[in-house]
């Protein structure tokens, strides 16, 4: 069973560096329109926290199955080569449909539909990046800023937005900056190299890893409350009596601390720490906004706390990224890194959001925060202490002989 699936091939050198970099900048600005705003909208038009979890949860689910039946529909069909033009197109339906949709199903739907299109365009981009960058590889997260770079505003300028007009608006705003994305990615040139991936031999050798196995459980446990932050953050802010602007302001400091770190602090600390500090870093960030959220209900403090993104969520991504490409064994990096930042990542988000909602209801939202703030805390420390040896600084570790 194949992941990650054939994709267009930008032109080499800076020019297409720069092309790919705009691309991922009008495609996050397209994210910034609706994400933050989405359980809001939820919310708004009746469905319970309940409700709410599963439609959370569903997006990472179904983009776990949609890269290897979109590979299977790109062979069939011979459109590899505008595949990332064809998803980026077909995913704006489903997305403008929504803005019609009030009850539970149609929108299930809606969002599963739109999963399922939105599924390879993330990994199609990062394999045009990583080709584009070559040796340069580890300035990933540089290219990766871009997103965050254009999310930001667009972010901040729909809750200023919809404060005066209706909510629905939210999908108008993706289908227009997503079709802008759509357009641009006809002037990429297309040479659809595959990389298929086969996930039950992957399964089979890496499962016998326990290096791999502990640092898999790592990232299935902050992507678990990534995915609770991320997808109640609107929510909780409302609940909280703040206005649209201060739950777009949430979402523009977010993406604009993600972006700085990303551009100037996270490839210095991958070099010096490694991966497996820099996700002791994630989680104890993890752990710190829990917290926040959970003992400090203020509207402006949860919103201000968004600037430790970066620190959680991008050092999550890039030390999964990184530990991925180290350890994979001979022939199978694509493999490794499929699995360890799609399936496992998927997995979590989904994981996380399916639990938060019916706690989000029951308990209330602080002491669901709480929880996962426990949870956190509670990794942060089991996983420090059995990685302790390997995550000291070489001159202060004992002697291996």
């Amino acid at each position: 069973m194949a992941i990650v699936v054939s994709g267009p091939q930008p032109p080499k050198g800076s020019a297409g560096l720069t092309w790919i970099k705009l691309l991922y900048m009008v495609v996050y600005s397209a994210y910034g329109a609706t994400s933050v705003y989405l359980t809001l909208y939820y919310r708004r038009v009746g469905l319970d926290g309940a409700q709410i979890g599963a439609l959370i949860a569903v997006q990472p689910l179904v983009m776990l199955l949609s890269g290897p039946l979109w590979s299977l529909i790109a062979d069939r069909l011979a459109i590899g080569a505008r595949l990332l033009t064809l998803v980026t197109g077909l995913s704006i339906l489903p997305m403008a449909a929504m803005a019609a949709a009030g009850a539970f199903w149609p929108i299930m739907v809606l969002t599963a539909l739109q999963a399922f299109f939105q599924g390879p365009i993330q990994p199609l981009m990062d394999t045009t990046a990583l080709s584009v960058l070559g040796a340069e590889r580890h300035q990933y997260s540089v290219v990766r800023a871009f997103g965050s770079l254009g999310y930001a505003p667009v972010t901040w300028l729909t809750g200023l937005l919809i404060e005066r007009v209706d909510i629905r608006w939210i999908f108008a705003g993706y289908a227009v900056l997503m079709g802008a994305g759509c357009l641009m990615t006809l002037r990429m040139r297309a040479e659809p190299p595959h990389l298929a991936v086969n996930v039950r031999r992957g399964v089979g050798v890496l499962v016998r890893d326990r290096n791999w196995l502990g640092f898999a459980l790592a990232v299935f446990v902050a992507l678990a409350v990534q995915g609770v932050l991320f997808g109640y953050v609107g929510l909780y802010l409302d609940s909280l009596g703040a206005p649209e602007r201060v739950i777009g302001l949430s979402g523009t400091v977010g993406s604009l601390a993600q972006t700085a770190v990303m551009l100037f602090l996270l490839p210095r600390l991958l070099r010096i720490w490694g991966c497996k500090r820099l996700m002791l870093l994630a989680l104890a960030t993890y752990t710190l906004r829990c917290a926040l959220w959970a003992l400090v209900p203020i509207p402006l403090v949860v919103a201000w706390s968004q600037a430790l993104l970066g620190l959680a969520f991008g050092s999550a991504v890039v030390a999964s990224v990184q530990f991925a490409d180290e350890t994979a064994p001979p022939g199978m990096r694509t493999t490794a890194q499929a699995l360890i930042t799609s399936l496992i990542s998927g997995l979590g988000r989904a994981t996380g959001s399916m639990t938060a909602g019916p706690l989000y209801d029951s308990i209330g939202p602080q002491r669901t925060f709480g929880a996962f703030g426990i949870l956190a805390a509670a990794a942060t420390i089991a996983f420090g202490t059995a990685w302790r040896r390997e995550t000291q600084p070489p001159g202060r570790r004992a002697p291996s002989g």
